[in-house]
This record gives structure tokens, C-alpha cells and sequence, in this order.
């Protein structure tokens, strides 16, 4: 076993190259199980990266079963290994089918597993979708009966149950595409049915310990988030994906037909008073897609009213509008993530449990490493260097934790 150390701004840097450049894939020996264009763990640091493909970049990853060594013009880097494959995607669910099949359709990843509300996106099939995304370009339900897509649905919370069973802690998210206007209303009705299945499934106790986020188009009336309260969702996600509102009209025209970019923030600080600071009521963002101004003033905006941001990399689809756009250099990711590490720092205490020491299994959780986010890395890394956090990272499905990370007591 690798020797575990602390993360270094040559990590992050590399990190920051790989998703801004991306990487050419060589496999010379597939894994033994799963795919092998996966998230790259790298050796000792444990920091995590999504290998996005690219034949003309200077970097290289080849893999071999699961080693990955990651070269510049033949001048090796790092190395590391793919994302961990657990036992519970082996299960075979009700419909014949494993626990693996449903995951990947799902785009879960390791510490979020998604349940897909609805698989088509109005705003995208009526010409409006977000420039960079192609999520629910191509769905399963586009000429598919409601009651099919459904047992879909019920299938990811069957999936996410088995997750559960084995360990798995994380982010649940009930998400999808934005249903068409006269069905909005109806989003409490699947959130109900969702709901419902977990708790016959699971008991209360371990349904209390998973981070259980509606992320959708906030309701007409912002007083249902209540019933979905009580429902046992505890947790907001209304995604403005950038923070100008001048880009948020260009990049998103749907989403800001619908709702102008103040509704959507009114929506989160409303969620803060019933789900709480932080834990409770977080975004996406897309960066590099705005002005670096815009974005870090929209985030330290954001977290003074208690709601968390989670400042993704841009990667825009094929086949959409932005797919040629080039996404900002390796430098500027990394100045942005640090001036956002900053705010993070100044405003940790600012949420209902302090950034800095939350262990809990969920979004907001210290030391998690998204495969497209830069921020929480260069949090752990400073607070590493402070001596605040242990060398590596832990599980980031709370799945077999190494020892010295489960016994440390954060108060």
C-alpha cells in the first residue's frame, strides 16, 4: 500500500491540466472489473480526477489493469490508480439486471448517487437547454411511457438501497431535466413515490445518516420544501450555474425564462431556513464559463447567506452549442479555486456545522475529492499543511475507512 502523504500544489496543478486540457487514454491491460475510463486516484494524496479525453494533449495516461501512469511527453508525473470497484455493483437487482447497470445509467459517482426524476429536459428539447450541457440529449424515455420510465426510477432507488445495505454513505440526489411548465406542480408527487420507497427499504436510522438532496426547478410556492421535509429529503440543490445574471440568461435561456436568476436565489434562502446553512441548501456552478470577478463575488455572496457552492470544472457535451468552446488554462482554474479556497476559510464557521470539520457523509464533508472539482482539494491541502488533516484522504463512499480517518473525533 502506497505510503499516504499530503496534497501538494504540484497535485492540483496537474489536476487543474487534465481537466483543462485533457489527457490521451492508452489501455494496455483492461481491469479486471469495470471500465477503464474512470476517475484516476493518484498514488498517495488520493486526490481524485475524471480523465477527459483529448488525442491532441501533451499528457498521457496509460493504463494497466488498474495502474494508471500519467506522462508529459514521456516524462512520467504520477501515478495512481482507477477509482476502487466495490462488490455491491455486482448485485443483481429485481429485474435481472446488476446494481452496475443501473449506476452507470444514473452518471452516479462514488460519494453521489443520483435518482433520475425525469429523463427528458424540456428546456433542451424545446431548443432552450443550457449551451454546454447534453445530459438528457439522448434518453431513454423519449418515445418511452410514463409508467416505464418509472420502474427506472424505482430501479436507481433499488440500486441506491443495495449501496446502502453495503456501507455506501454519501449524497443522494433526486434530480433529472426540467419537466415541461404544466407538469412542474407534479414534482411532489415524485419526490413522495421516491421517498416512499426508501423507507420501506431502509430504516429510519440509516436514512438519517445519507445527505438526501431535491435538485430541481424551485417549487411555485416555496412553502411545499416543507412536505419535502417531512417527506425525509433533507437537503435543497437549486443549480444557477453561473453566478453573473447577465451569463445566466445567455447560457441558460430556459432556465431563465422560467425563473429569473433573484428567484432562484430567493428559492436557496428560503431552503436555508427550513434545511439549514450549508449541509442543508447547496448549488452547482459551472466554472470557467464567466468572468473570474463574477464568479468568486457571486460565491462569497452566496456562502454569507449560508448556502454552499460547488464551483464544477466547464466540460461542455458534444453536440451542444459551447462543445468547441475551450475551456480557461490550468493557471486560471487554480487562481480562481484559491481566491473561492479563501472565502471558504473566512466563512467556514458561517454554516451549521464548520466546513473545516464536517465528517459527515454528504456534500459538504471534508476531504471529499470530486472528480471535476479543484476547491475542496486545495481546502484539504491547506488544511493538511496546517497540520489539521491527516496525510491522504479519506473513503469517499465511507466504505471501508481507513482506520486513523474513522477514529478522528471533530468536534
Amino acid at each position: 500500500m502506497t505510503e499516504k502523504r499530503n496534497i501538494t500544489e504540484d497535485d492540483i496543478f496537474l489536476k487543474a491540466r487534465i481537466l483543462s486540457e485533457g489527457i490521451r487514454m492508452k489501455v494496455k491491460k483492461h481491469p479486471e472489473k469495470g471500465i477503464p475510463y474512470r476517475p484516476i486516484v493518484f498514488d498517495g494524496c488520493d486526490l481524485v480526477v475524471l480523465p477527459l479525453p483529448n488525442p491532441y494533449s501533451r499528457l498521457e495516461a496509460v493504463i494497466e489493469g488498474d495502474n494508471v501512469t500519467i506522462s508529459d511527453m514521456g516524462k512520467i508525473l504520477i501515478t495512481g490508480k482507477l477509482e476502487v470497484w466495490r462488490s455491491w455493483r455486482n448485485e443483481m437487482m429485481s429485474h435481472g439486471k446488476s446494481a452496475d447497470t443501473v449506476y452507470m445509467q444514473s452518471n452516479s459517482s462514488a460519494s453521489i448517487i443520483n435518482i433520475i426524476i425525469n429523463f427528458r429536459c424540456y428546456n433542451y428539447d424545446s431548443g432552450q437547454g443550457c449551451k454546454y450541457c447534453g445530459l438528457f440529449a439522448k434518453s431513454i424515455s423519449e418515445n418511452t411511457p410514463v409508467s416505464v420510465t418509472q420502474r427506472y426510477t424505482a430501479h436507481q432507488v433499488e440500486m441506491a438501497t443495495i449501496a446502502v445495505k453495503n456501507g455506501w454513505r454519501g449524497t443522494i440526489v433526486l434530480s433529472g431535466g426540467a419537466l415541461p411548465p404544466s407538469q412542474r406542480g407534479q414534482m411532489i408527487d415524485n419526490i413522495e413515490k421516491i421517498m416512499t420507497q426508501f423507507r420501506e427499504s431502509l430504516d429510519e436510522k440509516i436514512l438519517s445518516q445519507l445527505h438526501i438532496g431535491a435538485n430541481v426547478y424551485p417549487p411555485e410556492d416555496f412553502e411545499e420544501m416543507y412536505q419535502w421535509k417531512d417527506l425525509g429529503v433533507n437537503a435543497a440543490e437549486f443549480d444557477m450555474e453561473v453566478m453573473d445574471p447577465a451569463y445566466f440568461r445567455a447560457i441558460c435561456p430556459g432556465k431563465s425564462k422560467s425563473y429569473p436568476h433573484q428567484r432562484w436565489k430567493d428559492a436557496q434562502e428560503f431552503a436555508v431556513e427550513i434545511f439549514g446553512r450549508g449541509r442543508g441548501t447547496y448549488q452547482s456552478l459551472v466554472t470557467g464559463i464567466e468572468p473570474m470577478s463574477s464568479l468568486v463575488e457571486g460565491v462569497e455572496e452566496r456562502i454569507s447567506k449560508g448556502i454552499y457552492s460547488c464551483p464544477l470544472i466547464f466540460a461542455p457535451a458534444p453536440g451542444t452549442p459551447y462543445a468547441h468552446f475551450r475551456p480557461p488554462t490550468a493557471d486560471w482554474f487554480v487562481k480562481a479555486n484559491k481566491k473561492m479556497a479563501d472565502i471558504y476559510f473566512r466563512y467556514a464557521d458561517n454554516l451549521d456545522v464548520n466546513l473545516l470539520t464536517d465528517n459527515r457523509p454528504g456534500f459538504t464533508r471534508m476531504g471529499l475529492s470530486y472528480p471535476l472539482v479543484i476547491l475542496r482539494d486545495d481546502m484539504a491541502r491547506r488544511m493538511q499543511e496546517q497540520g489539521e488533516f491527516p496525510p491522504g484522504l479519506p473513503s469517499q463512499d465511507f466504505i471501508e475507512e481507513p482506520p486513523e480517518i474513522a477514529s478522528i473525533d471533530y468536534k
